[in-house]
């Protein structure tokens, strides 16, 4: 009986802590008293001053392309995706021994029943991880009880792929900050 009150405890603290996921997979941070604690991965979101979804949407991408390079823009999910932009090693990472970095960017245009537009923008700080994959997921599983592949496949010799795997440490807020402050200035220049 202690070990499932346990174990409820946990699942209840996890669930809490690491907020929900919505119907397009991207996490989001939990709000209200366990917001603060959260490590600031869920992004920043600015309400839009626009009526037009179409002009937001144009405007976030036109805004997305000054900063980074836009890798795809659906307008039907409203989703701006990016290439990772390396970010320049000072002399001291390169002393202290730290491995490269980037930034991966993506913009989330939302438009909700009550009419109201929002744009959410994550900007991920990622390392190299020195941690190589062994083992690489394999995409073309039938689920069924037959192996197609032998394991010399899935533990074989490290990829390029495997070798270049990269982990998110933190998010960039001001740089979050600054895309959706230059967002809003572009919808107010193009209304009035």
């Amino acid at each position: 009986m202690a070990r499932q009150i346990i174990t409820i405890a946990i699942t209840i603290t996890t669930v809490l802590l690491a907020g929900c996921v919505d119907r397009a997979g991207e996490t989001q941070g939990a709000s209200g008293l366990f917001g603060a604690l959260m490590v600031p991965s869920g992004g920043t979101q600015r309400e839009l001053h626009t009526e037009s979804y179409a002009a937001a949407f144009g405007q976030a991408r036109a805004v997305m392309s000054q900063y980074f390079t836009v890798t795809s823009a659906d307008q039907d999910t409203g989703l701006i995706e990016c290439l990772p932009a390396r970010l320049e090693s000072t002399g001291s990472d390169r002393v202290v021994g730290r491995s490269p970095a980037r930034q991966v960017a993506t913009m989330k245009i939302r438009r909700h029943g009550s009419g109201r537009i929002t744009a959410t923008c994550w900007v991920q700080v990622q390392r190299q991880s020195s941690t190589i994959l062994r083992q690489q997921s394999i995409m073309d599983e039938t689920y069924d009880s037959v192996p197609h592949h032998t394991p010399a496949e899935i533990d074989a010799a490290t990829t390029p792929d495997q070798n270049d795997a990269w982990e998110t440490f933190s998010s960039d807020q001001p740089l979050e900050n600054q895309i959706l402050n230059d967002l809003a200035r572009t919808l107010d220049g193009a209304s009035s």
